[in-house]
């Protein structure tokens, strides 16, 4: 039987799980330089302030959003247009977010600390990077090698537990079963570790393979 003061705890635990999100999140509109269908995004959210940039789609476009926080305690929620609740739950689902055909209307990306965090005032340095390809209402394009190398090198950096600047990472190549990207990470007293990042057919992140006989 659950007690009172198990209850209490239950509670506080699942208050630490949540973000601290708020109405009063400041928005900030994502625009796209000219003839570019992909543009980052750099910021800095701290304590409970956090930030909801705003994406401008068309009917069936394809949308890829990557996130690189500095704090691991911060994430990204989607929210589609109008709805009230997140189609992606960053502390979750991971920082990384894509739909094959989008609705029209405005995406919300809503970055935010986790309440622990947000309540010891932490800050977070994040970098988002967004690509809305394929014409609105046309066959949604595929994902660039500039997103998939964003990708994986976020994805390498916390695999080997290294800032992004120090991974390297070559072209995409194709491959039989999708497409790859060899890279390094640089450990400093441990070496460089060379790596190769994994991408299915569809263009999906699927894992990072270790280059180096050590086996990291």
């Amino acid at each position: 039987m659950l007690t009172s003061r198990h209850l209490i705890v239950t509670t506080m635990l699942l208050g630490l799980a949540v973000g601290s999100a708020s109405a009063g999140d400041a928005e900030r509109k994502l625009t796209f330089p000219q003839g570019a269908t992909a543009t980052k995004v750099a910021g800095k959210i701290s304590g409970r302030n956090g930030v909801n940039h705003l994406v401008a789609a068309g009917a069936g476009q394809t949308m890829q959003v990557l996130f690189a926080p500095s704090n691991r305690s911060c994430y990204f929620n989607v929210f589609e247009p109008g709805a009230a609740e997140a189609a992606h739950i960053g502390s979750t689902a991971g920082n990384e977010f894509g739909v094959e055909r989008t609705t029209a209307g405005t995406y919300r990306v809503q970055v935010y600390l986790m309440r622990n965090a947000a309540r010891r005032n932490e800050v977070c340095r994040y970098q988002l990077s967004v690509e809305l390809t394929g014409a609105p209402g046309g066959v949604s394009a595929g994902v660039s090698d500039r997103i998939k190398q964003d990708v994986c090198k976020a994805e390498a950096a916390g695999m080997y537990g290294v800032d992004q600047r120090r991974i390297a990472v070559g072209p995409v190549r194709t491959s039989p079963r999708g497409s790859e990207i060899d890279g390094t990470a640089d450990k400093q007293a441990d070496g460089i570790k060379k790596l190769r990042c994994i991408f299915k057919a569809d263009g999906s992140f699927d894992h990072i393979m270790a280059m180096t006989p050590d086996g990291e």
